[in-house]
């Protein structure tokens, strides 16, 4: 590294100036200014490239036969047009390097033993600037460091805040010994919309439909690398009362911590206390609790296994949940079963967007959801409506327009607006393209047709749920943004926003 190189060489210039009067017994020298530009070699090192090295000093002497001081006044810069480590999957550039070193101190132990670098020592503050610094994982711009170094050369420490052009701030903490080991600590606040768009400007991964309005978000990693060995990182998320958008789904009120580790090859994560206030895509899912953990390769960390403990959530007055276990990413479809507890029909008939459906009763079964690369496919779910049952009421012009004017379907539509029913179940499919259908059997009667002659129906929906949720969207059901953004996408298409 060019501080290495630079010490030395400032070292050597104070010896070369100071070599007649070290030979005194006793012996001291004070240099008021004194100024120096170099052009220094490359270093190439560990698969370090450091290019366009220059180094220009201003600095004040102080020397006598047990040690020597060196002032840097301002002035005093260290510049590198690049900084390349192209090693490894994730190669790292930094270029125009700006190294502000007014108000540092270098003190070299005189009358020690040892090696030099054991006996130099750095003290001041520094600011670290850099035009453009490009990783794998970060969106190219500049950063810029400010804190303090204090510490011998061969275990350096570093302290400060480093803010990237976007706006993201962390307090970072660094310490190198050389040849053992170089290891850091950083901190960071994102706080709601700020937050948010900083984030989004730094990380080349972040969602680019997601926006946080509220809460925050304390981010904390440590990591440590040593020769030969694999790079270890903890890190934690802790959420507190955040809410958002992602995509066309608002999430609010979420809070919990996420501990994520590199150990050993292995990426591990562990979701705990997590819970949503509510998963709102046109209809709200919440609260919603959650708590598992994940293993994957650190070469591939999208094919590990999730180990789910706890996954549920309120829907509808009732609750949803997957039952614990464990489900291999690595293996497409991914198979999640998700059972149904006591969801109100009443409810489930308000929030379907045509007036006049009613009814009472309560819904129990299990859904199986498989995920691919395709999308969200339903096959043979089962639904059933919980003992003694209850009572549909359909608006007579919806059902003649769905099942047609026949003297059959006559005698359908009389019974369905005001149906007393003791069986309610259904089978539900659901393909990749969004298209829902029911296969609902229902038996039972209405009091004021026939005399209340037992009726069995059989009958097959199908419901366009993308459509539907479009609908739900646009109507205000979710928020204001989820709104906007939906009526964007429809202009762009040359669709009419119309719910």
């Amino acid at each position: 590294m060019p501080w290495k190189r630079w010490i030395y060489l400032a070292v050597l210039v104070l010896f070369a100036l100071t070599a007649q009067p070290a030979f005194g017994a006793g012996w001291s020298l004070m240099l008021q200014q004194g100024q120096i530009g170099l052009t220094l070699p490359d270093i190439h090192s560990g698969g370090w490239a450091v290019t366009g090295i220059r180094a220009d000093v201003v600095t004040a002497v102080e020397a006598d036969n047990r040690a020597a001081t060196v002032h840097f006044r301002p002035g005093s810069r260290l510049r590198a047009a690049g900084i390349v480590q192209d090693a490894g999957d994730t190669p790292v550039q930094l270029t125009d390097v700006r190294v502000d070193l007014r108000g540092v101190t270098l003190t070299v132990n005189l009358g020690g033993i040892g090696p030099l670098a054991e006996r130099s020592t750095l003290a001041g503050p520094v600011v670290i600037e850099v035009g453009a610094l490009q990783h794998p994982r970060l969106k190219r711009q500049g950063w810029r460091f400010e804190g303090v170094v204090n510490g011998p050369v061969t275990d350096l420490r570093a302290e400060g805040q480093v803010r990237s052009d976007s706006g993201l701030v962390a307090d970072v903490t660094v310490r190198n010994v050389p040849g053992e080991y170089l290891a850091a600590r950083a901190t960071a606040k994102v706080d709601g919309d700020k937050g948010s768009k900083a984030m989004a400007g730094t990380l080349a991964d972040w969602p680019e439909l997601l926006e946080l309005h509220a809460g925050q978000v304390q981010a904390e990693a440590e990591f440590r690398t040593e020769p030969g060995t694999p790079l270890a990182l903890h890190g934690q998320l802790n959420f507190d009362g955040v809410g958002g958008v992602m995509d066309r789904t608002a999430i609010s009120d979420l809070n919990g911590r996420l501990l994520v580790s590199l150990e050993r090859g292995s990426l591990f994560a562990r979701f705990r206390d997590v819970t949503i206030g509510q998963i709102n895509s046109g209809i709200g899912i919440g609260s919603v609790r959650f708590l598992a953990d994940y293993e994957a390769p650190q070469s591939d960390a999208l094919a590990g296994v999730l180990n789910l403990q706890q996954a549920t959530a309120g829907f509808l007055d009732g609750r949803l949940r997957v039952a614990p276990g464990a489900i291999d990413l690595s293996t497409k479809p991914w198979q999640v079963p998700v059972d149904v507890y006591d969801v109100s029909l009443a409810r489930l008939l308000q929030v379907y967007p045509t007036e006049g459906l009613e009814g009472t009763g309560a819904l129990s079964g299990r859904i199986p959801v498989l995920i691919s690369d395709a999308g969200i496919k339903v096959e043979q779910g089962k639904i059933s409506a919980s003992a003694p049952g209850g009572v549909l009421e359909l608006p007579a012009e919806r059902l003649q327009a769905m099942l047609g004017s026949s003297e059959a379907m006559t005698l359908v539509v009389e019974a369905l607006q005001n149906f007393h029913y003791s069986v309610l179940k259904s089978t539900i499919d659901y393909d990749e393209k969004g298209k829902l259908v029911l296969d609902l059997s229902l038996e039972g009667e209405n009091p004021e047709v026939r005399g209340g002659q037992p009726v069995v129906l059989n009958i097959s929906l199908e419901e366009d749920i993308p459509a539907l949720l479009t609908s739900l969207q646009l109507s205000g059901r979710v928020n204001e943004a989820v709104t906007e953004r939906v009526r964007e996408r429809l202009q762009q298409s040359g669709q009419e926003a119309v719910p």
